[in-house]
């Protein structure tokens, strides 16, 4: 049909860069148990649009330097205690939820990335569909390469609300 429900012709991301980073599952792992990331973790549908980003829209490679990760990750971990530090109650962000990944990518290739996935969110909605990527989102401070774009899928949530875009 189009590029918006066409199949990639291959998965373009591997398990390796979607998988926690996070020293706890990185031990984990080398221990040979079964914690961290595996490979029900990232939803499947958001895989998908990001494979077909990639392939259809984007046309270049968008390195994963955050994928999943675990409530252990410091970043993960800093929200959940500043949540119960302000007597509110966690609500989950994308990477947890399988559902986010931050693509290292800075200047013209961030900004093509970032016309690319709204191109595509545009294209869904024309067609009647919801928008595949509820949050995209630059962070293009520091230095060039912790630069990245986040791209996430979450739903409409007290604390989470969506579709979004935030600035780091």
């Amino acid at each position: 049909m189009t590029s918006i429900t066409e199949k990639p012709t291959r998965n373009w991301f591997t398990d390796k860069e979607l998988q926690c980073g996070c020293r706890h599952c990185q031990t984990a792992r080398k221990a040979g148990e079964p914690v961290g990331f595996n490979a029900g973790e990232m939803k499947l549908e958001f895989l998908l649009h990001l494979n077909r980003l990639r392939e259809y829209w984007y046309c270049k490679p968008m390195p994963v330097s955050s994928g999943f990760r675990c409530l252990s990750h410091p970043i993960e971990a800093k929200k959940v205690t500043g949540a119960k530090a302000a007597g509110l109650g966690f609500v989950p962000g994308d990477h947890p939820c399988g559902l986010g990944v931050d693509i290292q990518l800075a200047g013209e290739d961030a900004l093509e990335l970032l016309e690319a996935a709204g191109a595509y969110n545009y294209a869904h909605a024309r067609a009647g569909m919801g928008r595949p990527f509820t949050a995209i989102s630059p962070n293009q401070r520091g230095t060039w390469g912790s630069r990245f774009v986040h791209l996430g899928a979450n739903v409409d949530g007290i604390g989470r609300p969506r579709p979004t875009i935030w600035t780091y």
